[in-house]
């Protein structure tokens, strides 16, 4: 297998002021991350659990994103039921236990990475935060 290093989004993010990154550094490490989640939402699979500790980055830069324990292979237009994925970055329909779109718990997911790596925190902090949000 490769050698990828051991520099997770998350312990990158850490070693910065303010646990964010500029915002071309966001774009160039975003991208690579929205390119291999389109590709394997092109062979239909979801990976439910994307997060800053799943992403590694090697010492250009360039993103691997790993830990496929709770990937599923499945029909665009199915709809999933399983609660599964890391609290901080699960989609609302995923946590209110309802019929979820594999793809858009991913995507939201996406948003999470993209605004963590940008503002430094998480968007929601808090069960009562989430729901005051949400619902």
């Amino acid at each position: 297998m490769e050698y990828i290093g051991k520099t997770s989004l998350y312990s990158y993010l850490k070693s910065k002021p303010n646990r964010r990154l500029d915002e071309t550094e966001v774009r160039d490490i975003f991208l690579q991350i929205c390119k291999g989640v389109r590709y394997c939402h092109s062979r239909c699979i979801v990976h439910r659990d994307l997060k800053l500790e799943n992403i590694l980055l090697d010492s250009s830069n360039n993103v691997k994103i790993i830990d496929f324990g709770f990937s599923i292979f499945v029909d665009p237009d199915k709809k999933l039921n399983i609660f599964c994925g890391t609290p901080s970055y699960m989609a609302p329909e995923i946590v209110s236990k309802t019929h979820y779109r594999g793809n858009s718990a991913d995507i939201w997911a996406l948003g999470i990475l993209l605004y963590t790596m940008l503002c430094g925190k998480f968007p929601f902090r808090g069960k009562g935060t989430f729901l005051k949000v949400f619902y």
